[in-house]
This record gives structure tokens, sequence and C-alpha cells, in this order.
């Protein structure tokens, strides 16, 4: 996105108290996307961990350090965590659901993102042979990440979570917030159709669409659908009513999203193939270290 924030994150790679023994900047200046982006690095990566970090992102000091011996302690193919929002309405969001504080493996639904992961390269470079990709390049925008998560529990991939954050200096205004749920829920949409032709019952995460419990189910559609565009009744977890009102629009730009990425994939003709046109990606800068 060539963000000036890109020189920040830099220079916290250099302060890291396990230094990367090289760092790889990617830069998506056709617009292809997130996931050719992470390829990419990826494919241009010679160690045999590879982290991926955002440009936007502020890794703390033992970031690295940490991620490793994680991965060493549990024999993990997979250690990571989440954020530190900076920006106000999204702190307010992410923290509407407390998350671990201690180091724990992931059964599901706390290692995915992206901007905070580190892989052993062979568990990626079998996704690579087997699948004919590392990041699914059918997603463009969004939800790369936790498709590619799926597919190494599909594996049996040990995952374990670790709670160092990464300070995220991502500002969103409400119109910002509003247009990122509605891709969101594109990417979801995406996901849904993958997971939906899937027959291994191995799910990414808990989800109203297509899973509980680690294992995967029938869409819960009335519940989804009530929750999207009535709910979510969650104003008692924010502390200021615009945020609230916010998350809340968010949610149906999220719905909204869904259904319009679902009706442009569905055949025009019954038994027709799907086809979906995809417009330009929203373009991506990746750091990758190893």
């Amino acid at each position: 996105m060539g963000r000036d924030t890109l020189s920040l994150c830099r220079a916290a790679l250099a302060k890291q108290t396990r230094p990367p023994d090289e760092v790889l900047v990617i830069l998506d200046r056709d617009r292809r996307g997130a996931a050719w982006a992470r390829n990419e690095g990826i494919g241009q990566a010679t160690g045999d961990l590879i982290a991926l970090a955002d440009d936007d992102g502020i890794p703390p000091p033992d970031w690295l350090e940490r991620l490793v011996a994680a991965l060493e302690r549990h024999s993990a193919a997979v250690a990571g965590g989440t954020f530190q929002e900076t920006d106000p309405l999204l702190d307010a969001i992410r923290c509407r659901n407390a998350l671990p504080q201690v180091e724990q493996l992931d059964p599901g639904g706390l290692v995915g993102n992206t901007g905070n992961i580190l892989f052993r390269r062979d568990c990626l470079m079998q996704c690579q042979r087997e699948d004919g990709y590392v990041f699914n390049p059918r997603f463009t925008g969004a939800g790369e990440d936790w498709e590619l998560i799926w597919r190494l529990r599909k594996r049996g991939a040990r995952m374990v979570y670790v709670p160092n954050p990464v300070t995220h200096l991502r500002r969103a205004t409400g119109l910002q917030h509003l247009r990122h749920s509605f891709h969101r829920g594109a990417a979801i949409a995406t996901l849904f159709r993958v997971m939906r032709g899937d027959s291994s019952g191995v799910v990414p995460q808990d989800s109203l669409l297509w899973g509980e419990g680690g294992t995967k189910t029938k869409p819960r559609w009335l519940k989804a659908i009530w929750l999207k565009m009535l709910g979510p009744f969650e104003w008692s977890k924010f502390q200021h009513k615009r945020h609230f009102w916010l998350f809340w629009l968010g949610e149906k730009c999220q719905a909204a999203g869904f259904f319009w990425e679902m009706w442009r994939g569905m055949p025009m003709i019954p038994g027709e193939p799907c086809v979906t046109d995809r417009g330009p990606a929203v373009p991506s800068q990746v750091e990758r270290k190893s």
C-alpha cells in the first residue's frame, strides 16, 4: 500500500531480540491481492521458518523469539497471535471477546492472523505441492489466512497461540470500517463455498455457517440471519455508543457483502459452473521474515 508505517515495521524488526535472518518486502504494485503478495514472499524466502507481518504492524521486541520458542516447545507447525489496536473503534470491536493470556495449543480460532504468525516452511511447501498454492489466489481481498489455516488443520498441523500482540497502526473512519466489513462479508462467502464443497468435517474456527466445536455442521441460517440482520445485541460491551452503532452497522454491511458475493457466484443457468468475475484487489504490501 505504500504506507509510511512500513519504515516503523522495519525498524521494529531490526530491534528483535532474535534477529530475522532475512527480511523481504513484497510490493503489490499491480493490485493482485494479499494472497499473491504472501505467496510471492514465501517463494523468495530461504529459511526453514517463515514469519509474516503487515506493513502497518509493529512487532514487540521479543516477537520472533517468543514465536520460535513456542513452535519448538510444542513441536508445532504454526505459532501466532493477534493485534493490539491503536484505533479506538477497532480496539473496542476487538475487545468484545477476551483472548487467553497464556500460551496454549489452539483447538481452532485463535491462530490465523497473518499479521502475527510463524510457519514451518515444510508445511507450507506441502500445501504448494498438493494444492498448487500456499495462499489460495481465489481470495483477493480477505479470508485467505483462514482458508490456509483450514487446509493445514486438515493435514493435522499443530498450532500454538502466543499472547504477544503486534501493535496495529491501522486507522479506520466509520465509512472505512463499513467498507471493510462489506469486503470481509464477501470473503466469508468465498470461504463458505469452499467449506461447503469439502467432506473432511474439519473447520478453521467455529462459525454459524460451517461448524461448531471444531466440527463441520450444517449452516444455522436462522440464527445467523437473526444476528446479522437484527443484532448483535452487544451494547453493554462498548463504552461509547458511537462505537457500538458503527459495529452494528458493520455487521449489516458484512451480511450485505456475503449475500452479494453469494449472488455473484451463482450459475446463471442450473447446472452451469460458477464463474466469479472479481474486480481489482485491494493493494497490499507485506513484510516477510525468516
